[in-house]
């Protein structure tokens, strides 16, 4: 056991040193396909966007431009599903049988108070020498984001400034008339985004006293990234510049397409390490602190990982009875990530810091059954959010003198209205009751079954997300 204790003690520092680096550049080049779940939104129109010899089709001299509204307005949703999606909720790696040393038999007895929550914590350790091992398996399909559906995402692209011709220059009115007509035209699109994952977590908890904990939380993950996109060419110019290239489905001019595109990633995510130990203990409750050191072990460009170191220290009471009430307080600090910055770049920015918190109580039903309750959630500090603003206007169309004189034009016509994504800063609440059970066949032996319910909705958010484990204490 002693070999045990010193593997284990190593294995807990040599961890922390692990990362992955990157430097800073485009993750996804234009005209370079990727096959990184990081680039399946940026290339959602192929590898060259939404420019000539990509998305659009040449006409005649004309040079296509929409791809810098495109990286503005859509890609931002890229580094907020980044970021969330690679920081997901996990079981406590210490939520199952605990063992206390009995003075009268000279023996570690287990506790038949109860077996511990699912998603909060408790102040107890598992004792001296004891070994934890437990597996776990988590089901996200994430549903939507800041209130809003992942299946109906809105963007209109405009057509970025071209010498004199300009949307967003000093004089926009008079230099987007006459010849320069083609910058009135827009690209509205509909996307949908749909993301699963599958996560296979390992948890190690080593009792080094009777009062501190060491552990390790290995998360093996699968996630699926699949993006649709209906896009519809608004010729507002009435000149036909802008169209997609004509397929058997698309006959000329062809201003509506679709695109899609998928990929999928599995391999280890982020390592959490923690050392936990009992600040007091009375007769019944007791008092730990303790700190959580996330790793970036996983692949943030497959989503992962989320690219940055994180440390949460945290605080929690509990009290040892037939129901059993615990309390558990963290704030948690992250480096800084490409998920959180612009991946069109390969800027960092810091991944934003979050007091995490459960609260909840778990109750012996017999012996060898156990409900747990409780209420998990982030407050979640100056993140990136979208919102839909439901007044996007264009420039409106071109009313041209002579149609003939196309796209020459002397004035424009009422301008179109649209619902648009756009990406904001702020603080949001993100929380979740988690709704379980335990079983012990034997001895050591824990079965557990959860579900984690959305009451809000701050973030990424999944509706449900069922959990099944299975964990035996030596």
């Amino acid at each position: 056991m002693i070999n045990i204790r010193k593997s284990l003690i190593a294995l807990f520092f040599c961890v922390i040193f692990i990362s992955a680096r990157t430097n800073a550049q485009n993750l996804c080049p234009a005209g370079k396909p990727s096959d990184k779940l990081v680039c399946v939104i940026p290339q959602v129109y192929g590898p060259s966007g939404l420019a000539n010899g990509g998305a659009l089709a040449a006409v005649g001299d004309h040079q296509g431009h929409f791809e810098d509204s495109f990286l503005n307005s859509l890609t931002p949703l890229n580094s907020e599903v980044g970021s969330q999606s690679s920081l997901l909720p996990l079981a406590s790696p210490s939520s199952g049988i605990t063992f206390a040393w009995n003075p009268i038999t000279k023996a570690f007895a287990a506790s038949t108070d109860d077996l511990g929550p699912i998603l909060g914590e408790r102040a107890e350790t598992i004792g001296r020498y004891k070994l934890f091992l437990g597996s776990s398996y988590q089901y996200f399909k994430f549903e939507n984001m800041d209130g809003v559906s992942l299946k109906n995402l809105p963007a209109v692209f405009t057509h970025q400034d071209d010498g004199d011709c300009s949307i967003s220059g000093p004089n926009p009115g008079p230099s987007n008339t006459n010849s320069c007509g083609f910058v009135r035209d827009v690209i509205a699109t509909n996307t949908g985004v749909d993301l699963k994952v599958h996560q296979f977590t390992t948890f190690i908890t080593f009792g080094l006293t009777n009062r501190i904990d060491v552990s390790a939380v290995i998360p093996i993950e699968n996630v699926r990234m699949g993006v649709s996109s209906k896009a519809t060419i608004m010729d507002n110019s009435d000149s036909g510049d802008h169209v997609f290239p004509t397929t058997a489905d698309c006959p000329a001019p062809c201003l509506n397409k679709s695109f899609s595109s998928s990929r999928t990633a599995s391999g280890i995510g982020d390592i959490t390490l923690r050392v936990k130990g009992t600040a007091w203990r009375g007769e019944r409750a007791a008092v730990a602190l303790g700190v959580d050191v996330r790793v970036p072990t996983g692949d943030k460009l497959n989503f992962l990982g989320s690219g940055a170191a994180g440390v949460r220290p945290f605080v929690v009471w509990s009290y040892r009875s037939r129901i059993s009430p615990h309390v558990v307080v963290g704030y948690e600090t992250n480096g800084s990530s490409v998920l959180a910055g612009d991946t069109s770049s390969g800027s960092k920015d810091r991944l934003p810091s979050q007091l995490t918190y459960a609260v909840g109580a778990d109750a012996r039903i017999t012996k060898s059954f156990t409900v747990a309750f409780d209420l998990v959630g982030q407050q979640v500090f100056q993140a990136r959010r979208i919102v839909i603003d439901p007044n996007f206007h264009d420039l409106g169309p071109c009313v041209p003198f002579d149609i003939t004189m196309s796209p020459y034009c002397t004035s424009a016509g009422p301008a179109k209205t649209y619902s648009n994504v756009t990406q904001v800063t702020g603080s949001y609440n993100n929380s979740n009751a988690s709704i379980g059970l335990k079983f012990r066949p034997t001895a050591g032996l824990l079965i557990t079954g959860n579900v984690l319910v959305k009451l809000n909705e701050g973030g990424l958010r999944a509706d449900y997300v069922p959990l099944v484990g299975v964990s035996y204490t030596f």
